[in-house]
């Protein structure tokens, strides 16, 4: 559930109580009550009290100029502790996180969380000279001794009672209230990028709803800052500030306009627009935007892809179905992905058409691969918005496509140039083609076994990225029981006859016999088990086929080769009971 500022929450509670009666009430707070720990109940009666009535001037604590400096001076005293190392005694391992991490005395959570709260006070009491000083150099502190291992624990952001986000943007407020309005759009993109890792959740939204109380000329700030916006040079922070204040002060024309004047420069504008027409359900002025965004936009942009949903959405929603293929072409071809393409393999009347969609999609790819080989890799470059990211092409990807359009021979000799070890990370192909080839030569009239069906589910369970660098679709539906449905199918389709079928295993074997070399071999323990598993899946689909002695010898040949390796030796012993076919003395 998403965090919500102080003015969200008691607008949202307001509401809530205005749909009540006074009985109602009574009931609601019973129900609750009857939920309440033994140990809460006494602090949830002590809740129900009266505050002191307000003599219309802001009154938390007694606060003076003396006050400021002494806090001051405890907050440069509390970084001097930090910077000499107080709370730390060094670096270890910690088995209850599985990873390093500082070690020493706690006692900086307690005293952070006291800095904060009387800095609150200060802003509380309207000293926002004051406290944006104070809250700046604090986080500063925080930040500088979190990055260079001066405080203990393992996530200081929740060993701390202190909620960070809510800090920061009362540090925005601060610096707002305490600026000259000529000065806050510079001084706010300043402070922001001040705020390191929040500064992405530091937003004009949460700066004027982080209080119940209205900020002061709020309407001539806004004009000032998206002016000011426009003339910086583009990063991440300032493209998704931009697009929030357009969308704050200017609403939807604003939107309009920024995506139709400055589109090259900001064309997640016109995701902005498109996500207001959707919560307006303006579904046909959807569909002109789309294709608007669609025909301005470069085909490099990867953002082109969700601009695409959008399209999608909206032709679903009017069953305009000469776009809805469209729609998934254009996601495909704008950000591929497993995910996007199976979405327009969905629409495929026969396999005729899937072979036609499977032909485009790799003509596109091709031209996708032949520029970004000449470029920088993408993942570089951090500062850059993600809404300029350009398309690329994942691995596997195109491997997916011969398979899925029988194209085995291509397929296949991708097979043995690949290096034997790294199938977790998703780098080989082998990871695929090896399990695919093995279960190629399964005998289908027999329910898979253990091993090969375990194989050959890790093959296939793709993991979907999110995020910056991936512009990838959220279909519904889990990936890996997709990739299997339409692999399986591919074989029916486009069956393979026995000779091949017969050399590609061969091949498949080979590299599998590489892969537990490698493993067992170089002594990587920790994967003695997938050996173990690849050996199995192997000598199974020999049982399948009527040739249980091969793959009993097979067992038998690796047991025998690797002999001093006792681990290995207890990993085929599991394999084999799992199996339940063959045997390890």
């Amino acid at each position: 559930m998403a965090t919500l500022t102080l003015k969200e929450f008691i607008s949202g509670l307001n509401a809530r109580l205005e749909k009540f009666s006074h009985d109602e009430l009574k009931e609601v707070i019973r129900s609750h009550a009857m939920g309440l720990l033994p140990r809460e109940r006494g602090e949830y009666l002590d809740r129900f009290v009266l505050p002191e009535k307000s003599n219309g001037k802001k009154n938390s604590r007694r606060t003076t100029l003396t006050d400021g400096e002494f806090l001051l001076r405890e907050i440069e005293a509390f970084g001097e502790r930090a910077e000499n190392y107080e709370y730390t005694t060094g670096w270890g391992w910690d088995d209850d996180y599985g990873e390093e991490r500082a070690w020493g005395d706690d006692s900086w959570v307690a005293e952070i969380d006291s800095l904060f709260e009387r800095i609150g006070d200060f802003y509380e009491a309207g000293d926002y000279a004051l406290a944006r000083k104070t809250y700046e150099k604090l986080l500063e502190i925080y930040w500088g001794g979190s990055e260079e291992g001066r405080f203990s624990g393992h996530d200081q952001d929740e060993m701390m009672g202190t909620d960070l986000e809510e800090v920061s943007l009362r540090y925005l407020r601060s610096i707002y209230l305490s600026e000259k309005p000529l000065s806050r759009p510079e001084a706010l993109l300043k402070g922001i990028n001040n705020l390191s890792y929040l500064s992405s959740k530091a937003t004009i939204h949460g700066m004027i709803h982080v209080s119940m109380e209205d900020l002061p000329d709020l309407g001539q700030f806004g004009k000032q800052w998206i002016d000011f916006l426009k003339k910086q040079k583009e990063n991440r922070t300032v493209t998704e500030l931009l697009k929030e204040a357009v969308r704050l002060f200017e609403g939807i024309k604003g939107l309009e306009t920024l995506a139709l004047d400055k589109a090259d420069q900001f064309p997640g504008s016109f995701i902005e627009w498109l996500e207001a027409l959707k919560k307006d359900k303006n579904y046909l002025e959807m569909i002109r935007v789309a294709k608007l965004g669609l025909e301005r936009l470069s085909d490099r942009l990867a953002i082109k892809a969700r601009i695409a949903d959008y399209l999608h959405e909206a032709a679903s929603q009017l069953d305009q179905k000469d776009l809805i293929e469209k729609s998934l072409k254009e996601a495909l071809y704008s950000a591929p992905s497993l995910s996007r393409l199976l979405n327009l393999l969905d629409q495929a009347k026969d396999k005729n058409q899937k072979t036609e969609f499977l032909n485009g999609a790799m003509i596109r790819f091709g031209e996708i691969q032949n520029r970004t080989e000449k470029s920088d890799p993408l993942s570089l470059d951090y500062g850059k918005s993600p809404d300029l990211h350009e398309n690329h092409i994942p691995q596997n990807l195109e491997i997916y496509c011969y398979l899925l359009k029988g194209d085995y021979a291509k397929a296949a000799a991708i097979m043995s140039p690949s290096k034997p070890l790294g199938w977790s990370s998703g780098d080989s192909p082998n990871a695929i083609l090896v399990p695919f080839f093995l279960y190629a030569r399964w005998n289908q009239e027999k329910t898979l076994t253990a091993n090969i069906a375990d194989l050959w589910k890790d093959a296939t369970d793709v993991p979907i990225h999110f995020g910056d660098f991936f512009q990838e679709d959220s279909a519904s539906g889990e990936l890996g029981t997709r990739l299997r449905g339409y692999l399986e199918k591919a074989l029916r389709e486009f069956p393979i006859s026995e000779k091949e079928r017969d050399e590609y295993f061969g091949t498949a074997e080979k590299e599998a016999f590489k892969r537990v070399d490698g493993i067992v071999g170089e002594k990587h323990r920790q994967s003695y088990w997938k050996a173990a598993q690849l050996l199995l899946a192997a000598a199974e689909v020999y049982w399948s086929n009527g040739e249980a002695d091969q793959g009993q010898k097979l067992i038998h040949r690796f047991k025998e080769k690797y002999h001093r390796h006792y681990a290995f030796k207890t990993e085929l012993q599991n394999a084999t009971k799992k199996s339940k076919l063959f045997s390890v003395q």
